[in-house]
């Protein structure tokens, strides 16, 4: 007999579930020479109440049993039923043909009926896969992929789904299937499962059905009947659950690749100082500088750029450099907005980081909103992620402001003050002063960014809620932006960035239509400042001097065609951090460069330098790939704002017409080129040929 429990007691709940269904299928007559197996959560032992009961009938090829009144006493039962009838053959071909399906066969338990064939039906599904899997891994990786950009992540979601999530209960499953094909240990997750089971069984009972989404609804009264505080302590435990089972995942997934020799074809090439690509894998160089803090941010800004994963041992040895100092050096600086710079794959890297216990190394306030359940039930991202979410976005449009970096770190602060008890965008301005002094950033910065975070909810807020064409409605902005233009500019974007990353419908054409016509009236209201000519003066044909403070070298030039030294600077790897080009009998040029493959002592060897550049050798400048590109006219002056790269600046001079000046800056990796031109010129011709050499318009 079956003994009812309390809905407080899950395991308890699941065991009842178990046992019920046993006891229906103990009455089933299994054919002669057939066996009754289980998959699913019956064949597992983690059965709900409301969970569906899988079963698979086995029978010998050639065979035809007679079943015309077996499944009757199951679809007159109480559980939703799945079942098929298959020959052993037919479910080792399932192994082949569908991937889904295979890690549900690789799950089979008997239930009833011949064991011996059960057994060898497991056996023979164990070995196709075993055989298979080099041919179907690309495949099963791809399925994962898809189930984790449909479902989300469960640290990442206010409406996790506890099954299908990245960091769910399908990825324990996806390890076990790698752990049966001998492709790696299967780690112990015993109490992380307990957990993701307990909660979604508790979930099943108070929806009284099947369901793996966890709303705020459900979460409040889970969190008590486990002996929680709230539903944001229960959402912190599976926050870190799940990243506990996601980092399982993925050490699981690159174990098996190595051992299947699937890893990217290629050699061991440099990203920067101590910085390798090795075959796929960001790895340290042979002999790297350990002593080094900064090694830590070439690290994650060579990941963020290229896409590609840091290896697992390398993980451990930055965890062993020592601590960043509290100003950080302006190389370290500019890694930190290189990290902060990509749409893709930003968010992958801070989060790495910040399991291996890395970024809080640079964000100390990260702790406190990390897996937080925000108050509003608009969002679907807990603060952090949402905060990624908002930087990724942010990043996507960097070059549509002229001052990116600053738009990154706001939008990486914008709701870091959540939680404190005091409204968030106070406190919110205080951690990014704090960041932004880190950060060595000018005074006038530090303002301009502390205003963002302070005044980033302003727009949304006075765009909804006040008349947009009302002269009192835009006083209230200008007071916001501090009669900043470029501060207008940066909360415009952040604007949209934080709606269309909290939720659907946040973002809308009212909101829109608001924000474009106040902000439109703010616009013309401010004077732009007028770009400067720099001033330059290069003493001799070519020189190179070290600036030790920043980490950077200047290339002094005079002459009449800059590609010469633009192609040395790009074959020695470095990369333009800011140039100043002006005429005055002749092109006057200085390039601050950082050097990615050599330290600063050996790549200041100025007369190896000048040898280099007499030799003639180096007058072909790199390809380079496409980036986002914007230009706009300034009066007479040409702004250019497009991706970083090595070569950008060549390939740009390379199809302007004669200059009287140009300067470039990169906040943000973002390339931005101001230039002043002798003559008349054509724009669009100057526009097409832009478009063309750096990007996508």
């Amino acid at each position: 007999m079956i003994v009812t429990t309390p809905p407080s007691d899950p395991s308890a709940l699941r065991s009842g579930a178990v046992a019920r269904a046993r006891e229906l299928l103990a009455g089933l007559t299994v054919p002669e020479g057939c066996a009754l197996v289980a998959t699913g959560s019956l064949a597992r032992g983690d059965m709900t109440p409301h969970s569906d009961l899988d079963l698979l009938l086995l029978h010998p090829a050639g065979t035809d049993p007679d079943l015309a009144d077996f499944w009757y006493p199951v679809w007159d039962s109480s559980f939703r039923v799945d079942h098929a009838v298959r020959t052993p053959s037919e479910c080792v071909n399932m192994i082949s043909a569908d991937s889904t399906a295979a890690l549900a066969l690789l799950e089979m338990s008997h239930v009833s009926g011949d064991a011996e064939l059960t057994a060898r039906t497991r056996a023979a599904v164990l070995t196709r896969w075993r055989t298979e899997i080099h041919r179907n891994f690309n495949a099963l990786v791809d399925t994962a992929i898809a189930r984790w950009r449909r479902f989300g992540s469960v640290v990442a979601m206010t409406h996790p789904d506890l099954k299908n999530g990245r960091g769910g209960l399908r990825d324990l499953g996806l390890i076990r299937a790698l752990s049966l094909a001998n492709l790696c240990d299967e780690p112990p997750l015993a109490e992380e499962r307990g957990l993701l089971l307990d909660v979604r069984t508790l979930l099943h009972t108070h929806a009284r059905r099947r369901r793996d989404v966890l709303d705020p609804e459900f979460a409040e009264d889970i969190a008590a009947e486990l002996g929680l505080t709230d539903r944001h302590e229960l959402s912190a435990r599976l926050a870190d659950t799940a990243r506990r089972i996601d980092a399982a995942v993925t050490t699981a997934l690159a174990t098996a690749r190595s051992a299947l020799g699937t890893r990217v074809r290629g050699q061991r090439r440099p990203l920067d100082v101590d910085v390798v690509d090795d075959h796929g894998e960001i790895t340290l160089s042979r002999r790297p500088d350990l002593s080094d803090p900064a090694l830590l941010l070439r690290v994650a800004a060579a990941s963020a750029r290229t896409g590609l994963p840091v290896a697992p041992h390398t993980w451990q040895r930055l965890r062993e450099l020592p601590e960043l100092p509290e100003i950080l050096p302006a190389a370290a600086a500019e890694d930190f907005f290189a990290l902060l710079s990509s749409p893709l794959h930003t968010a992958d890297v801070v989060n790495e980081l910040d399991r291996h216990g890395l970024w809080v190394r640079l964000v100390p306030e990260w702790a406190h909103i990390r897996g937080r359940m925000p108050r509003e039930r608009t969002h679907i991202h807990t603060i952090d992620q949402h905060s990624l979410v908002t930087v990724a976005n942010c990043a996507a449009v960097g070059v549509s402001v002229a001052r990116p970096d600053l738009l990154l770190l706001g939008a990486l602060f914008h709701d870091i003050g959540k939680g404190q008890g005091r409204p968030h965008e106070q406190v919110g301005a205080e951690y990014v002063a704090r960041m932004a002094r880190r950060l060595d950033l000018h005074l006038p910065d530090r303002s301009r960014v502390q205003t963002l975070v302070a005044e980033h909810t302003t727009i949304a807020r006075l765009a909804s809620r006040f008349d947009p064409a009302a002269d009192d409605t835009l006083d209230l902005l200008l007071d916001a932006v501090r009669y900043d233009r470029d501060t207008l500019d940066l909360l415009e974007v952040l604007t949209g960035a934080d709606a269309r990353a909290t939720g659907p419908g946040v973002w809308n054409a009212r909101l829109e239509a608001g924000l474009r016509t106040l902000v439109g009236r703010a616009r013309r209201a401010l004077v732009l400042a007028a770009p400067l000519r720099p001033y330059v003066h290069a003493s001799a044909e070519i020189g190179l001097r070290a600036n030790p403070e920043e980490d950077t070298l200047t290339v002094s030039w005079r002459g009449t065609d800059p590609q010469p030294v633009l192609a040395l600077i790009a074959a020695k790897a470095w990369k333009i951090t800011a140039a100043r080009i002006a005429v005055a009998d002749e092109l006057h040029a200085e390039f601050d460069a950082r050097p990615t493959v050599q330290t600063l002592a050996e790549a200041a060897d100025e007369p190896a330098f000048v040898q280099a550049y007499k030799s003639g050798v180096y007058t072909e400048l790199p390809g380079i790939p496409p980036a986002p590109t914007l230009m706009t006219w300034r009066g007479q002056v040409l702004e250019v704002r497009t991706g970083d790269r090595i070569g950008a600046l060549g390939a740009l001079i390379a199809v302007l017409p004669p200059v009287s000046w140009l300067s470039v800056t990169t906040p943000g990796a973002t390339m931005i080129a101001q230039a002043a031109f002798a003559g008349p010129v054509d724009r669009r011709k100057v526009g097409r040929d832009v478009t063309r050499v750096l990007g996508t318009g």
